[in-house]
């Protein structure tokens, strides 16, 4: 059974919740459960935390720079990885992490699963939470504040970005998208997600040579996924979700996976808890016999 490099972020540092730093921790205990006979995928864990002092700003820059120097040392090793973040502002370590790691970061390419736009900055941030700002680090369109938390030298390419699933947003974060023609397919053009996730993959195929995935979990319909930070009405549901993952399992341009803003607090009865456990194997997990 193959191994899959894991790297937990156990921070809520960029959201409102204080809890969404749990995830990692109740969804390894959630896999260690596992019956020998059920298990589908090893998990080799690798637990980070922020520091304890500094402003929070200074932790999130500081917990970033760990974060991208686990995926870019997994993306100089080929080595395909799963990130469990609290909030989604550790897409920032992520995948500037791997654009460090690869030899040509203008061939790299991101699908991003959200409700939300996450490309606001410190300038228009309506609450000033930094999840919803990752994307506007990442493609290289932060103001001088959270440019100082991206610790890549490299940015995504316009062309290379794919936003599915938006739902919730403000003008001025799809202002930023619009001027950087960032491609969006929002929740109201998704019939089924399987053709939209795999005509995303096939595009982005053709210029680059690895692709990660981001799923916030509050993509997911909360019904099907309450358990999350930011929660917003309609969306995907997660047998869909699940479907299109097993459809690409184990892609051979996918290096990464990410999953973020899980909040145990709002979770009913480990609904999404289990329902993270469903996504992880369904992309990478083998077929039981």
């Amino acid at each position: 059974m193959a191994i899959l490099q894991t790297l937990g972020v156990a921070s809520c540092l960029g959201g409102p919740m204080r809890l969404c730093g749990y995830a990692a921790e109740m969804l390894h205990d959630e896999f260690a459960r596992q019956k020998p006979e059920q298990k589908r995928l090893d998990l080799q864990w690798h637990m980070i935390h922020p520091e304890d002092h500094g402003s929070k700003e200074e932790k999130l820059s500081g917990l970033n720079k760990s974060i991208s120097r686990f995926t870019q040392q997994w993306t100089e090793q080929s080595q395909p990885f799963l990130v469990i973040g609290g909030d989604h502002s550790c897409a920032m370590g992520t995948w500037s992490g791997v654009l460090n790691g690869l030899q040509q970061p203008g061939k790299f390419g991101l699908i991003w699963l959200d409700a939300h736009m996450d490309a606001h900055t410190f300038a228009t941030s309506p609450s000033g939470n930094i999840h919803g700002m990752p994307l506007s680090a990442l493609l290289g369109r932060a103001d001088t504040r959270l440019a100082a938390m991206y610790p890549g030298s490299a940015f995504i390419k316009p062309e290379n970005l794919i936003l599915i699933g938006v739902r919730s947003y403000e003008d001025e974060e799809y202002d930023l998208l619009k001027q950087a023609a960032v491609e969006i397919v929002f929740a109201s053009q998704i019939n089924k997600l399987a053709q939209v996730l795999i005509k995303a993959i096939d595009k982005l195929s053709l210029s680059c040579r690895a692709i990660g995935i981001s799923i916030d979990l509050d993509f997911i319909d909360p019904e099907d996924a309450p358990g999350v930070e930011t929660p917003a009405p309609g969306g995907i549901k997660a047998e869909q979700l699940i479907e299109a993952l097993s459809l690409i399992n184990r892609h051979p341009k996918i290096c990464g996976l990410e999953i973020s803003e899980f909040n145990p607090e709002k979770d009913s009865k480990n609904k999404t808890l289990y329902l993270m456990k469903d996504i992880i194997e369904a992309f990478y997990g083998e077929t039981l016999q």
